[in-house]
């Protein structure tokens, strides 16, 4: 039974995390590169947060970008929604950490012996205002996965 459980679970073909010391400061464009050594390979890839009781909003603005060593393929903002209605937050929970693995690419095809570069940055405002949040309090961990699709 529990090679059964273990065989369903997703099966990330690559997942890295980069720590946020205190705050996420609005430059602090967090990086990550994967190096595609297999085949093509269809995959769904994930924004990784995690997230403590500071954090005080209920979504996040991110701009995603994905390049390989030629071109960007894509370059992408998005709003995830992180607590409820009651502002909990949302993801699993662990003491007091929140981990939330947001969809970002549906079947997106990796080339075979390719390098590719995921930066990501926040893009945070406070209602009404036009400049961006200088410290992004409560963010502990970034992070970008990649999982085989089905």
């Amino acid at each position: 039974m529990f090679i059964c459980i273990l065989s369903c679970e997703p099966n990330p073909i690559f997942i890295k995390y980069n720590s946020i010391k205190g705050a996420w400061q609005k430059d602090s464009i967090q990086n990550f590169l994967f190096q595609n050594e297999d085949k093509l390979i269809h995959t769904n890839s994930y924004l990784i947060l995690r997230l403590n009781e500071k954090y005080r909003y209920n979504n996040i603005f991110v701009i995603i970008t994905v390049s390989n060593s030629s071109e960007t393929i894509s370059r992408d903002t998005i709003e995830y929604e992180v607590a409820d209605n009651f502002g909990k937050l949302i993801g699993s929970k662990m003491i007091n950490i929140n981990e939330l693995n947001l969809l970002h690419k549906i079947d997106f095809q990796l080339m075979s012996k390719e390098n590719y570069f995921i930066n990501i940055e926040h893009a945070m405002r406070n209602v009404n205002e036009t400049i961006g949040v200088e410290k992004l309090e409560g963010v502990l961990d970034v992070g970008y996965k990649f999982e085989k699709d089905k």
